[in-house]
């Protein structure tokens, strides 16, 4: 049986977004290909940021409003039984990927710069949550 949804879920940014958040903030590149919004919950942000963010020293974390989420935009499913850590949230016109929808000022509660001292790894490094 796959994990629940958590209350919150993450995503990873290398760079802040627009004050105020608009409805809507624009796909980063991989989530545009590939059809969904890549996230992580907090236990996996280490792991995330450490595959696919090591060139960083600082990122930016939002934190997503999982119930809104699924409310406004469409459904998270876990990568594989929850075991990673690693969610995805598809919307509900993911068929039609250019009218793909975002997470914005409806369903992401907080944004934190999570900053890596050089010589650490994300690892060694507290999220911001």
């Amino acid at each position: 049986m796959a994990r629940p949804v958590p209350q919150f879920v993450y995503k990873i940014a290398e760079s802040a977004p627009p004050t105020p958040l608009p409805a809507s903030l624009p796909l980063s590149s991989l989530d545009a290909q590939d059809g969904f919004i890549h996230m992580s919950n907090l236990e996996q942000m280490p792991i995330t940021a450490a595959k696919w963010f090591t060139q960083f020293n600082r990122l930016i974390v939002l934190k997503v409003d999982s119930a809104k989420a699924q409310n406004l935009i469409g459904q998270f499913k876990w990568l594989d039984d929850g075991a990673t850590g690693c969610i995805h949230l598809y919307s509900e016109k993911q068929a039609n990927p250019e009218k793909l929808e975002s997470i914005g000022a409806e369903t992401v509660v907080g944004v934190f710069e999570w900053i890596r001292p050089d010589g650490k790894t994300w690892d060694q490094v507290p999220c911001p949550n």
